[in-house]
């Protein structure tokens, strides 16, 4: 758990990143952050904010006394933002919103631009409904979309600040909104699927999805599944359709794709063995489990590794009971094969292809 300290200008904070290795020099912030923070400070110190994409509470905590509502996709940020909170002993008055059902009276927003823009698409429209003005929208150089300008000035006028240490603030005044597709109905290996923005395999299957669909039939009979890093429910969902008896419980960080499970389930009309958890992983108070089924995500944003993939095979060791298997499918140069060693005294390979391995932990 990483930790640093944030100088601003109304002074200094302790701020954690939940989940980072000791040696992942990882901080819970970055320029853009205190870019953003600085820019409000002097130009809007008083005003009520709605803060969107707050990835580890930065900015919640550094603008705590203008924040009226605090929206986030994120379970895990949401955490992050509670536990910097109480590490500096912070009073926080504003509402904790998740990415869909938020409402706020504020006119201005602050914002982390998010890296797919179909989210930040929807977030603007979203801006707009909500009778927001004016948003500042902050981010590193390096990760800003190529068609952000354009996509920013079909909303209204935009107004770039000047770049400080790699980071950039842009204001958006609006005008007017887009056509917003989402949630977005696909059909998939038989499947109906309802997909918010912000869930990964949104507009088509992902490859390390249909490659575990394929091999489904490989997988043994079980009662009680869960689908792990669920997105729009896909493998829980069919894995379901030929094993009726099974209750599937799906987990995602994001409550977009725990949303777009509970809608895809009721589409299939498979039955009412099934619970939806928004939740950044599993905890020790988890169920316990005959069969995991897991499509492990590769980056946090725009950081990529395995430290992800690490906690999630850990939390299912737990998870599983005496006879329980950890189902996994990934790239074949993740090298998810040794990595699971570390955690279960037996891993086996289901099925591979030149790009995708399917591998069976237990024990």
């Amino acid at each position: 758990m990483q930790q640093d300290q944030l100088d601003y200008a109304s002074g200094q904070l302790t701020l954690t990143r939940p989940g980072a290795h000791p040696k992942q020099p990882l901080r819970a912030w970055d320029a853009a952050d205190e870019y953003l923070i600085s820019t409000i400070l002097n130009q809007h110190p008083n005003t009520k904010l709605l803060v969107l994409n707050d990835q580890f509470g930065a900015l919640g905590c550094a603008l705590h006394e203008q924040v009226e509502t605090w929206s986030s996709d994120s379970f895990c940020a949401k955490q992050s933002l509670l536990l910097n909170i109480e590490k500096n002993q912070l009073t926080f008055h504003g509402d904790l919103c998740d990415s869909i059902y938020l409402q706020t009276t504020s006119k201005l927003a602050a914002m982390k631009i998010p890296k797919n823009t179909s989210y930040l698409d929807f977030q603007l429209n979203q801006c707009v409904e909500l009778g927001i003005e004016k948003i500042l929208l902050a981010g590193m150089m390096k990760h800003l979309p190529k068609t952000l300008l354009n996509q920013l000035q079909k909303f209204g006028t935009v107004n770039r600040l000047p770049f400080v240490k790699k980071a950039t603030v842009l204001e958006l005044t609006f005008q007017k909104s887009t056509v917003n597709p989402y949630p977005k109905q696909n059909l998939f290996h038989g499947i109906k699927l309802s997909s918010h923005a912000n869930v990964f395999g949104r507009d088509k299957l992902d490859p390390g999805a249909e490659f575990f669909l394929n091999n489904l039939d490989k997988l043994p009979k079980s009662n009680k599944v869960a689908d792990l890093c669920c997105g729009s429910g896909i493998l829980g969902i069919k894995y379901a359709t030929t094993h009726t008896e099974s209750h599937v419980d799906f987990y995602d960080e994001s409550f977009m794709a725990i949303e777009s499970s509970k809608t895809s389930w009721d589409l299939n009309a498979i039955s009412d063995k099934a619970t939806f958890i928004w939740e950044d992983g599993l905890n020790p108070k988890s169920e316990q489990y005959d069969l995991i089924l897991c499509n492990p995500p590769f980056h946090e944003a725009h950081t990529v590794g395995d430290h992800i993939a690490k906690r999630l095979f850990k939390q299912s060791k737990s998870a599983l009971n005496a006879q329980g298997k950890m189902i996994v499918v990934g790239n074949r140069h993740l090298q998810y094969h040794q990595t699971l060693k570390k955690y279960f005294r037996h891993v086996e390979q289901i099925a591979s292809d030149p790009k995708f391995v399917l591998l069976s932990a237990y024990g």
